[in-house]
This record gives structure tokens, C-alpha cells and sequence, in this order.
């Protein structure tokens, strides 16, 4: 997949251009630029999120042509992070993590992986063991059909697709089917992000 590093900042580009030495990638620094190449095909974007604009516009164009994008933040923080997830970005992290662990992001988000910086997924790891109101879960999930409802409840126990698929006798495929449905109907866009819904 194409990389391409979206900046206008002449320190961060040099940076860059030792950093991803080794990947085939290209740098853009205007966005009319970077939202055709991404109507183009299919693109790893890596931005710093000050380029980005406030309301976040920008990334949301670029997701809807499909674009993987890899935001880097020079204060990562947790709230920042659960929007832009929620938003469906491929990668929140340091903007000057170290090399290992840019290349790292690249390949997990080039095999269709989220990757976060690891203080993000600490902190949600803690904060998902504090379960929300039962009630209030019965609640939420009235949205959903009884099959969907069932699945979505085991999403939330943090089952894997095949223990949800042995635990409800049906196929992985078909489980699948379930949670692209419900995350569809939550508008959130992978199983992190549902899970975050649930969280105080």
C-alpha cells in the first residue's frame, strides 16, 4: 500500500525521509493533493494531528475515500485518542516515537491492523473493568435485533469471535456479519470503538 507522509513542517519531512528510508512513500503537502491521491487509491496517510483541522473535516474526507490514516501527536492523550478512534483513524501514537515503533505502526496498519500507543490501551484496559450499568447496557442495545443483542452482549464480555461462535452454535462468518451490522448501527467503525461505548 502507498505511504504518504502529509507536512509542511521542513524539520519533521527530514526526519521522515531517514525514518522510512526502507518503504516506498511520498510527501504532500497540500491537501488538494492529498485528498486526490486518496481518491486515487488506496493510501497510508501519516499527518501530524496540528495539520489537521480543528473539527477534524479533513480526516473525515479522507476517510470516506477509504485512506488508512496514522495520526501522530506530539502530547498523545486519551480523549483525543477515543475521538479520532471513533472517527475510524488506523493509528494514534507519539509524534516522535522512535523509529522501531513508527515502522511497527506502518506494517500493522498496512495489514489492516489499528495500532495505538501503548499508555492509550493501558488506560482503556483500566478502564473497561469498571462495568457500565447493566440497565443502561439493556438500554443501548434495544436497537439492535434478539440475534444482534446476543452477540453484542458477548462482544461486551470481550469474548473472541470463535468463543462467541462455539457459545451461540454459529459460524465465525456469520458472527462477522452480526458485529459489522451492530457497529453500523452504534456509527462506530471496529470493535475497540463499540467497546468504548460502554465505558464510563
Amino acid at each position: 500500500m502507498k505511504i504518504i507522509v502529509y507536512s509542511k513542517d521542513l524539520n519533521l519531512i527530514d526526519r521522515y525521509n531517514k525514518l522510512l528510508d526502507s518503504y516506498s512513500f511520498t510527501i504532500i503537502n497540500q491537501y488538494e493533493n492529498l485528498y486526490l491521491e486518496a481518491k486515487k487509491e488506496s493510501v497510508i496517510i501519516i499527518m501530524n494531528i496540528e495539520e489537521c483541522e480543528d473539527d477534524f473535516t479533513l480526516l473525515s474526507s479522507l476517510i470516506e475515500q477509504n485512506a488508512y490514516l496514522m495520526i501522530l501527536d506530539s502530547t498523545p492523550n486519551y480523549e483525543t485518542g477515543k475521538q479520532l478512534i471513533f472517527l475510524g483513524i488506523k493509528c494514534y501514537g507519539n509524534l516522535m516515537m522512535d523509529d522501531i515503533h513508527l515502522k511497527e505502526a506502518i506494517n500493522s496498519v498496512s495489514d489492516g491492523n489499528i495500532w495505538l500507543y501503548p499508555e492509550f490501551i493501558n488506560e482503556t484496559v483500566q478502564r473497561m473493568r469498571f462495568e457500565a450499568n447493566p440497565s443502561s447496557i439493556d438500554e443501548k442495545l434495544k436497537i439492535l435485533s434478539n440475534r444482534e443483542k446476543e452477540v453484542a452482549e458477548l462482544v461486551l464480555k470481550k469474548l473472541s469471535y470463535l468463543e462467541i461462535s462455539e457459545q451461540l452454535n454459529i459460524t465465525i462468518r456469520t458472527v462477522k456479519a452480526h458485529t459489522k451490522s451492530i457497529y453500523e448501527k452504534f456509527n462506530v467503525s471496529n470493535r475497540l470503538a463499540f467497546l468504548l461505548l460502554f465505558n464510563h
